[in-house]
């Protein structure tokens, strides 16, 4: 019987039952397992999803089937988009294909929580603003803009350290920044350390000094994020059938032991911190790292391992700082990366944020959070980055409960992709030249592109990124520092590989790129 059902759901349920099957999609699928090879062969993550939007650009869903031939629906409208991630965005959970990707990496914390319980731990975290009036929250806010300003001379300095970094690849190699390694070039490397030494002051409260010396937190990260093609092979196998537990190949191993490591290091800084502030320490961190506010690892000791009722575990805690420090450092450095390129690509634009970022400095030696976020073009080239190279490639999610989505009937268990790259190219949303770089269209929006939904870079609802504040002051201090003292130009202005799959945009082996001294500086 169980046999005999597993086949009428492969082979009868999606042709002749499925309320689906009318929906307009391909008809390239692999005998049993759908379109899962043409995923893992296309060479990009957002692939062939942007293709089928570019081939059906005015329906708003588009179905495939999965492995087994199980249903799958492409988000294609921004009402749809809107469903999914607001209004019913508690109608559907993670798939488990993507937990086996990237939860050994980033932990089960915010990330994963599903439901109620996912309710409790952003309001926990002081991601509601309708929440902010719980006295908690307005004492700490971490996430809220007026805490994240406060944060503003630490990114100057950050960026300022970079900047040292680039002008040393100048002076040692004539500023060609290449790669040193198979899986990693310094670009990448360079952005990532200053990020993780960023997420590691807001998160931990402890000076990493990655920029001075790459800690054994960079070197793991870098196995996990870039692994080698073996281990992207390993990682598209692992999401259908587990074999992490495989003590083999290499990469395997490199991966498991590198993600364990991790794990002990945050454990280990979280029990010293809970050791500390048992001992009556606890104010000791804002003193000795300068930092404007509790780090994320004391608040959360605070207000959950110490509270009176629904207590945190250490386990928890850990689990917490191992998802905002692998995502908050690993999603601006993606981000940077890909900005770079497109200043290394259109020098016209980095003449022009140049100009705007000069004639700011002229009138304010130390620019104010006010002055930085009122530089239209900064703001513009952000935007158009983010729509253009979003850093993460869309969530997939797994219907719990039968729901409706873009007046479609989607039956409990359907797999539904929400994938910014699909709403950012849609020429019906941003016009014919959607796939085009040009800051300049944010100065002249019109139509759908006017929808909030249209940009989906950090998501949107109850599940859109909590640490959005900090990853855009962050992105716009190090965009303005670096274009203010040197000129880019990418060594490969055509197509750049990309690792895959992978939950984010990251370029296969980094990134290369000619950097030198400006004309114009500082």
């Amino acid at each position: 019987m169980f046999l005999a059902y597993q086949a009428y759901r492969a082979f009868v349920y999606p042709y002749f039952v499925s309320p689906l099957r009318d929906l307009p999609g391909p008809k390239d699928h692999h005998f049993f397992v759908g379109q899962t090879i043409h995923q893992f062969t296309s060479g990009h993550p957002e692939e062939p999803f942007r293709s089928w939007m570019r081939k059906w650009p005015e329906v708003p869903l588009i179905r495939y089937f999965g492995f087994a031939n199980s249903d799958a629906v492409l988000i294609n409208s921004l009402q749809g988009y809107k469903e999914v991630l607001h209004t019913k965005c508690y109608s559907f959970v993670r798939t488990t294909g993507f937990r086996r990707l990237i939860q050994d990496i980033i932990g089960i914390g915010l990330v994963f929580a599903e439901g109620e319980n996912h309710r409790r731990q952003r309001r926990a975290l002081g991601g509601m603003t309708s929440l902010i009036l719980n006295l908690a929250l307005t004492q700490l806010g971490l996430f809220i803009v007026s805490n994240i300003k406060s944060y503003l001379p630490m990114f100057k300095e950050k960026a300022a350290g970079l900047a040292r970094e680039f002008e040393k690849a100048i002076a040692h190699n004539g500023g060609l920044i290449e790669e040193q390694q198979a899986d990693t070039s310094p670009v990448k490397d360079a952005y990532s350390r200053v990020t993780l030494d960023v997420i590691g002051i807001f998160a931990l409260g402890m000076e990493l000094k990655n920029l001075d010396t790459p800690t054994e937190f960079v070197q793991c990260y870098q196995i996990v994020f870039d692994p080698p093609r073996s281990g992207q092979i390993l990682a598209a196998i692992n999401m259908i059938l587990p074999i992490r537990w495989l003590p083999f190949p290499k990469a395997n191993r490199a991966f498991v032991e590198a993600n364990a490591r991790l794990r002990e290091m945050i454990g280990q800084i979280t029990q010293q911190r809970i050791d500390e502030m048992l001992a009556g320490k606890k104010d000791s961190y804002v003193q000795k790292y300068d930092a404007p506010n509790k780090d994320l690892l004391t608040y959360m000791i605070e207000e959950k391992y110490l509270a009176a009722k629904d207590k945190w575990t250490k386990e928890d805690l850990v689990e917490q700082v191992m998802n905002f420090v692998a995502t908050g450092h690993e999603t601006t450095a993606s981000a940077l990366t890909w900005a770079t390129y497109a200043l290394g690509v259109h020098h016209d634009i980095t003449r022009r944020l140049r100009a705007e970022a000069l004639e700011l400095l002229k009138r304010s030696p130390d620019p104010s959070f006010t002055d930085i976020e009122n530089l239209p073009y900064l703001n513009n080239f952000v935007r158009e980055s983010l729509r253009i190279y979003c850093p993460v490639n869309g969530i997939p999610r797994l219907a719990i409960e039968d729901v409706v989505i873009a007046g479609t009937h989607i039956p409990k268990g359907t797999t539904v992709i929400p994938m910014p790259s699909v709403i950012s190219f849609n020429p019906t949303i941003w016009g014919e030249d959607a796939e085009e770089f040009n800051p300049d269209r944010w100065d002249k929006l019109s139509g759908l592109a006017t929808d909030p939904y249209a940009w989906a870079a950090f998501g949107h609802g109850p599940r859109s990124c909590i640490g959005k504040a900090l990853a855009m002051l962050n992105f716009k201090t190090i965009i303005m520092e670096l274009v203010t003292s040197f000129d880019f130009d990418a060594v490969n202005k055509g197509k750049v590989e990309v690792v895959n799959p992978a939950g984010q945009l990251r370029p296969q082996g980094g990134m290369w790129m000619k950097v030198t001294k400006a004309a114009e500086t500082k």
